[in-house]
């Protein structure tokens, strides 16, 4: 599944989550500093944790986010497997918080599954636990 016809890597679809692991990385980063502004907006109304712990949360997924696309585009097949990880747990925050920006966080979910149906299906996961 994860390669052609020809027998090689399906790169288009890997460097569109790469395009999106970078896209999601900076709306996380967005979304943490807007949440450190308006932390007094919503305050004891989150289900797990308080506003800067969220803001906190977002921050280090969207560094993460972006620092994983750039290994995505060179090709590293662990980092593949890291932004998979990585995705998740963005769709896991957005999920979370999904009553507070609606709108926003299915946005983000949205490409996150994206992001893991691109490296999943098409990429080199497959050989690399063949190899394994």
């Amino acid at each position: 599944m994860g390669t052609n016809a020809s027998g090689q890597r399906n790169q288009s679809w890997v460097d569109f989550a790469g395009v999106m692991l970078a896209i999601a990385g900076f709306f996380q980063i967005i979304y943490g500093a807007a949440v450190f502004a308006e932390s007094g907006y919503i305050v004891n109304k989150l289900l797990y944790w308080n506003m800067e712990s969220w803001g906190w949360a977002h921050l280090i997924v969207g560094v993460t986010l972006l620092c994983t696309s750039w290994f995505v585009f060179q090709g590293n097949q662990v980092a593949e497997v890291f932004a998979i990880i990585v995705a998740a747990a963005s769709l896991f925050i957005h999920a979370s918080t999904v009553q507070f920006a609606p709108f926003w966080s299915v946005v983000i979910i949205v490409i996150d599954v994206l992001i893991i149906y691109g490296l999943v299906v098409h990429g080199d996961l497959r050989r690399m636990k063949e190899r394994m």
